[in-house]
């Protein structure tokens, strides 16, 4: 069943169009969305898996309340846990791993792989379009923003807004 929900979403559903488009967007919208029930680890709230958007197998994903996904997002190497209230504009990248290079004496090619990088994203956060989360983000706290084109390197505290490369405290909304 894995399997001919992968070949679905992947073959046919991801290049559907985004849900605004006129008649065939909504059909695309919950084609997508059943595919993601059924792909994701945990899938607890109603997501708006938008075209384009990349998760891999999906089965470290976790989405415990309402999210939108939006066109083109793509989640690499991330254990991601979604709590709920999840707002993003378009090109939003969540990359993860990585590749081990400690011993200089063997080539970069074979040293192999990080393990995935885990992402918490608390609730009510919006992250601005082409922003980018690297593995050293590991949470993203509650009522938080995160700029458009925005480099995030480290955890973003609650009530945060931050912005720029790398991302940097703006204000507190609170």
């Amino acid at each position: 069943m894995k399997t001919f929900g992968l070949v679905l979403y992947y073959g046919f559903a991801r290049h559907l169009p985004k849900s605004t488009m006129p008649v065939l967007g909504k059909f695309a919208q919950r084609l997508r969305y059943r595919c993601a029930k059924h792909l994701f680890a945990e899938c607890k709230g109603f997501v708006n898996l938008e075209k384009g958007a990349y998760f891999g197998d999906g089965k470290n994903i976790h989405i415990l309340g309402e999210a939108g996904l939006e066109k083109n997002f793509i989640n690499h190497c991330r254990v991601l846990t979604v709590h709920g209230g999840l707002m993003m504009g378009e090109d939003v990248l969540f990359q993860g791993g990585g590749h081990r290079f400690d011993n200089p004496d063997v080539p970069l090619g074979a040293e192999g792989a990080l393990p995935d990088t885990p992402l918490e994203i608390m609730e009510d956060v919006w992250i601005g379009a082409r922003a980018i989360a690297l593995p050293g983000c590991k949470c993203i706290g509650a009522h938080s923003i995160i700029g458009a084109g925005s480099v995030v390197t480290h955890d973003v505290p609650d009530y945060a807004i931050v912005g720029g490369n790398p991302a940097k405290l703006i204000r507190m909304r609170k």
